[in-house]
């Protein structure tokens, strides 16, 4: 009976073989294409436990979904200018991985399925730190690549996206950051540890001369992070202290155009923290600050309690809604702006609807995403 039984499933198993065979279907691996029109955020995660593999979460800023990464390798910047299709990374490979010869590159990735395009050699002096935004800029006409170099002596690489070469290695000496014009491509800012800022006009030689401004800030009493978000042609920068800098650099030399303090009057140490910690929505004039209490010398990298709002043009706090504990944040441009921060504690991007014109100020946590391991730096376009 039993010999019955297992001829009998054996039987069963060997009729049923090609059927099952016939139901599965191999799959086919694609890249998608993100519909034209998609907001896309960028969480550019340093992955600091696997510092050689960094990536790039590419998400729909509508609900956080994950369309995509892009690896951005050993400590690589990451620039998603508006007005381009392009995604531009600034890095460093090993041909051994964690050794043997450097070469660094810029990678061009297409905005439209994520896919690499090409990339273009530079030399290899490149600032190897935390994503900051201000390391990494393209020119206002999208036609060059502005790259900060630290080793530790700075220089900004310059390459011509088009022609595919670097054409020049700029020193910058005692100063960091790059803070592009609004009208003139191959001029850019640097801002400086004796509380100026360089102005720098690159020739098409390649040659260039920095010109350096009236003080602007006290290093000492009032560092700026280095952070800043662009408003209109103008530059808008936060201070260690709480104070809001509006720079302009159009003209031969940076120049102060406002000072705006955040916090006088206002108990508890309330200051600027995290490693993003300004967002400017252009067409409204206002600017998102991640804000802690109990600030020192020294607190400057503390996560946020509170998100602060602020009317750039009448330089008053619209308000302070409490926030996650984020260490960077980013604002969309359109018409019903979110604003996008990385909750330093769980690595996650979230999104923060934004109450409609002539509301108070409040923030309504529209969605939540994995950002990666350590992100610390994130972009919308």
């Amino acid at each position: 009976m039993r010999s019955i039984f297992l001829g009998l499933s054996f039987a069963t198993l060997m009729t049923a073989g090609p059927v099952l065979a016939q139901e599965i279907q191999p799959e086919t691996v694609t890249n998608m294409t993100i519909p034209d029109g998609t907001e896309l955020v960028f969480s550019v995660d340093l992955a600091l436990n696997h510092v050689v593999d960094g990536r790039t979460y590419v998400l729909d800023a509508k609900d956080l979904k994950l369309l995509g990464l892009i690896g951005i390798a050993n400590l690589g910047m990451v620039h998603v200018p508006a007005g381009s299709a392009d995604i531009y990374v600034a890095t460093t490979h090993l041909s051994r991985t964690t050794r043997g010869e450097r070469t660094d590159v810029v990678e061009i990735y297409s905005g439209k399925d994520l896919t690499f395009k090409e990339e273009i050699p530079i030399s290899n002096n490149r600032a190897q730190a935390l994503n900051y935004r201000s390391l990494f800029w393209t020119s206002s006409d999208l036609k060059y690549l502005f790259i900060q170099n630290a080793t530790p002596a700075t220089s900004v690489t310059v390459v011509d996206i088009a022609g595919k070469k670097q054409i020049a290695d700029i020193p910058n000496p005692g100063c960091y950051g790059i803070f592009p014009s609004a009208t003139m491509p191959m001029r850019f800012a640097t801002t400086c540890g004796d509380g100026t800022f360089g102005t720098i006009n690159v020739k098409t030689d390649g040659s260039a001369e920095m010109k350096p401004s009236q003080q602007i800030f006290d290093a000492d009493t009032d560092a700026l992070f280095s952070g800043a978000y662009r408003w209109g042609d103008k530059w808008v920068f936060v201070s260690y202290g709480g104070n809001i800098y509006v720079i302009d650099v159009e003209g031969d030399t940076a120049t102060l155009t406002d000072k705006i303090a955040l916090t006088e009057g206002v108990e508890g140490n309330w200051r600027p923290g995290g490693y993003q910690p300004i967002a400017v929505h252009d067409k409204t004039g206002i600017a998102y600050v991640l804000m802690h209490s109990g600030g020192t010398e020294g607190s400057h990298k503390n996560p946020a309690e509170e998100i602060w709002a602020v009317d750039l043009k009448n330089e008053t706090v619209l308000g302070r809604a409490a926030s996650v504990p984020a260490i960077a944040l980013t604002a969309s441009q359109g018409d019903s702006p979110a604003i996008f921060a990385i909750d330093g504690l769980k690595a996650e991007i979230v999104r923060y609807d934004l109450p409609a014109s002539g509301q108070p100020f409040a923030l309504s946590v529209a969605a939540t995403a994995p950002g990666g391991d350590l992100p610390d730096q994130v972009e919308v376009r």
